[in-house]
């Protein structure tokens, strides 16, 4: 079996984990966004009222990212490969929504000011 790098450890680190670490980080970043999003929701109701439950439309784009981790994973790491690029739809997503959270944010802040 090939090899890719070198561990901290001196071993060499087997191929095929690179897609493993990625869908890992993007389900990670996924959680991480949907948990930000209620949160920010609870803590600035009281502030912004019903404009502070826009920040709950993270909660279904996150689950749509978790999916599409799970599928991108799967597809990248069967026999054949990955035969066509998916395009940046997932980071323009995700990107727009940490934006949107934190505008939010500002809002709330400005408001208790």
């Amino acid at each position: 079996m090939a090899s890719t790098g070198a561990t901290s450890s001196g071993g060499r680190t087997p191929e095929g984990l690179q897609n493993e670490r990625t869908a890992l980080a993007w389900q990670r970043l996924a959680i991480s966004v949907m948990a930000g999003s209620a949160a920010l929701a609870r803590l600035t109701f009281d502030r912004l009222g019903p404009f502070a439950l826009i920040s709950l439309l993270a909660l279904p784009i996150g689950i749509w990212v978790l999916i599409e981790s799970n599928r991108r994973y799967h597809h990248t790491a069967g026999p054949e490969g990955r035969a066509a690029e998916r395009g940046g739809r997932a980071h323009a997503t995700l990107a727009g929504v940490i934006a949107l959270l934190g505008l939010i944010q500002l809002a709330a802040i400005a408001v208790a000011g």
